[in-house]
């Protein structure tokens, strides 16, 4: 009896003990260490300059604001105000050419940072972009074969064959009007079927077609009535609020310190730029 009491007294200790063990819990877990702070997504001001060059779409056809010289060379007003751009940007410019009629779609698919080609702001483009403070005064025109009579205003171009370029305030312009424009995917196509009277007035920019008439006056002049007053330019995508403001920045010191006035004489004799408020 006593062997088994003795038994039954180290049975109940072994249990309290394991009982006093389990009743202590789980001990705690050390607590999680946070997680590093994701960095800060860059926005495309902070991107181009990190990678140092700024990418620009263009038709490399449009004279005399970007085009093709002899030698292949990129010349023209714009070129010579985005380089100066890049350069107080800091940056390279890479130049992108692509078709104008799809030169929005290019930008939202980020094939460029932005477009500098002589871009007029119209209320339709705003829709899907944005821009930068304009920097040329321009408006549309109506250029014909010299010795062409008839084109006085923009109702005398109604029922006569009008053509302009495809994706241009020309032909936002046309459809305002009702007209049914041919549409060319240059203007330099535009000007070769004027010139061989496939149409008989083309629909331009008024530095567009003055370009043309100190290259060919004795084949093309600009005639009537201006039909609109329209300001120029940089397109930017509406998320790229930092760039935005970078340029607008760099635009206004180039207006006040006379670095536009004077890009403006070399390429139309004549100051056609928009001035700092």
């Amino acid at each position: 009896m006593k062997k088994k009491g003795f038994l039954m007294v180290i049975l109940v200790l072994a249990l309290a003990l394991v009982a006093g063990g389990c009743g202590g819990g789980e001990k705690e877990k050390p607590a999680a260490t946070p997680e590093p702070a994701k960095q800060a997504e860059k926005n495309s001001l902070e991107l181009i300059k990190e990678k140092g060059t700024l990418v620009v779409g263009l038709d490399d056809t449009f004279a005399p604001m970007g085009y093709r010289d002899e030698q292949n060379k990129l010349v023209g007003f714009d070129i010579d105000m985005t380089e100066e751009i890049g350069k107080r940007l800091g940056v390279k410019i890479e130049w992108q050419p692509t078709q104008w009629d799809g030169v929005i779609l290019a930008l939202d698919s980020k094939r460029f940072d932005v477009i500098i080609n002589g871009m007029t702001v119209t209320e339709d483009r705003k829709k899907s972009i944005n821009f930068s403070t304009p920097y040329i005064n321009d408006g549309l025109v109506m250029a014909v074969k010299k010795g062409t009579t008839g084109f006085t205003t923009a109702a005398d171009l109604k029922g006569k064959p009008v053509g302009t370029q495809a994706g241009s305030s020309g032909e936002e312009s046309c459809k305002k009007m009702g007209l049914e424009a041919k549409l060319y995917k240059t203007y330099p196509e535009a000007f070769n079927d004027l010139q061989i009277g496939r149409t008989q007035v083309v629909v331009v920019d008024a530095m567009t077609a003055g370009h043309y008439l100190s290259k060919r006056a004795d084949t093309f002049e600009i005639v009537g009535e201006q039909l609109t007053q329209e300001p120029m330019a940089i397109g930017i995508r509406k998320a790229d609020v930092e760039l935005k403001e970078a340029l607008d920045n760099i635009i206004a010191e180039m207006q006040k310190d006379g670095t536009l006035t004077t890009i403006s004489q070399k390429w139309f004799n004549k100051d056609i730029t928009t001035k700092a408020q």
